[in-house]
């Protein structure tokens, strides 16, 4: 909630600055102050929405583990907040309809609560710790699989057809060309994830790996931890492979992010409209996305869109195929994932395996 709360707080301020056309905010982005304070809303945009879901969660979290109310309250009050008050203050700007925004707000709440009950929140959140966790290796992403990507790709942008090919492209035309990329990255993923795990599982020993658990709170229990097995169960196992997929889906996402920007400062510096617009063999049109006004060129936005989706891609199935990038950024996540099964072992093992411990179980 905190995350779409701030998106679109920051999107209605956007769009009450922007002016009512057009031809007003190319006026206004004359100005230096306005074209300053323009750009520090658009890093906000990019910033602020998962700072604010990441201290929202750590609050909830600790007043939850402390035993108070606090954390319920505040997810009581940012559940309002969302529902009513953003599209209160978006009426109140842009004079947009109350109860069809409202309505959508109270069914995406409703979305949330029924997929945090279902355990989808620890999912996501294991998942976002893992690949955040592996993001701290984005220098040696950059210097392994950036250079002859970008090469390529470099190429690429540089090339009359691919400028006459995906400018052509109108309205969501271009984001159906990602949602494809996306999904044959998650169809890859997803094979190869699943073959992975099997070969963890049936690899690993039954029970508790000592030397996975060496170093972890779990440690001070391997000495006299039982011989009781718990077959992992089918959700288990599915929940294995969605970590292992939100965690490379995140890691795509930041790659491709890294690229476009790439693109859209070398396009920006590089290519002269007039290059750009004899590659488009039409008018330039002003950057929009969502209808949010962007100080770049449309055709250089949609050219770069691709190639950064086209890099997701490729890093996606990189990770799995290249030796390099497998070593620094799929094989750790398979690795993390080997002591969670062995703590999952221990844990069913210990606890649940002895007739007057406790029955419930860990779904991972």
């Amino acid at each position: 909630m905190a995350y779409l709360g701030s998106t679109e707080l920051l999107t209605d301020v956007l769009f009450l600055v922007d002016g009512a056309t057009q031809e007003e905010w190319e006026a206004l982005m004359e100005n230096p102050a306005y074209e300053v304070g323009y750009w520090a809303l658009l890093v906000g945009l990019l910033v602020l929405p998962p700072l604010s879901a990441w201290l929202a969660m750590t609050w909830v979290r600790r007043s939850t583990a402390a035993g108070t109310s606090r954390g319920r309250m505040t997810a009581i009050v940012a559940i309002v907040l969302y529902v009513l008050g953003i599209p209160l203050l978006g009426y109140l700007i842009d004079a947009v309809y109350f109860l069809p925004v409202v309505f959508q707000g109270a069914l995406i709440v409703l979305a949330a609560i029924v997929l945090v009950a279902l355990g989808a929140g620890s999912v996501f959140a294991w998942a976002a710790r893992m690949a955040v966790r592996q993001l701290r290796k984005l220098g040696t992403l950059t210097s392994r699989a950036l250079p002859l990507l970008l090469l390529f790709t470099t190429f690429g942008f540089l090339s009359a057809e691919i400028w006459q090919s995906f400018t052509a492209l109108r309205g969501s035309q271009i984001w159906w060309v990602v949602g494809f990329f996306a999904v044959l990255a998650m169809l890859f993923m997803v094979a190869v994830l699943s073959d992975e795990l099997h070969d963890l599982i049936r690899s690993r020993p039954r029970g508790a790996d000592p030397a996975k658990l060496t170093g972890t709170p779990f440690e001070f229990f391997l000495d006299d931890h039982p011989a009781a097995v718990h077959p992992l169960r089918r959700v288990e196992r599915l929940n294995m492979v969605l970590v292992l997929l939100l965690a490379q889906l995140i890691q795509a996402v930041a790659f491709g992010l890294l690229m476009f920007a790439i693109f859209v400062t070398f396009g920006s510096l590089a290519v002269r409209p007039e290059v750009m617009k004899a590659w488009s063999t039409h008018d330039l049109t002003s950057g929009t996305i969502y209808g949010i006004y962007l100080p770049f060129h449309n055709e250089l936005l949609q050219v770069s869109i691709f190639l950064a989706a086209f890099s997701g891609l490729y890093f996606a199935t990189s990770t799995a195929t290249d030796a390099r990038i497998r070593q620094s950024f799929f094989d750790p996540l398979i690795e993390h994932m080997a002591v969670n099964l062995s703590a999952r072992h221990l844990y069913l093992g210990r606890w649940v395996g002895q007739p007057s411990g406790s029955t419930t179980q860990s779904t991972m």
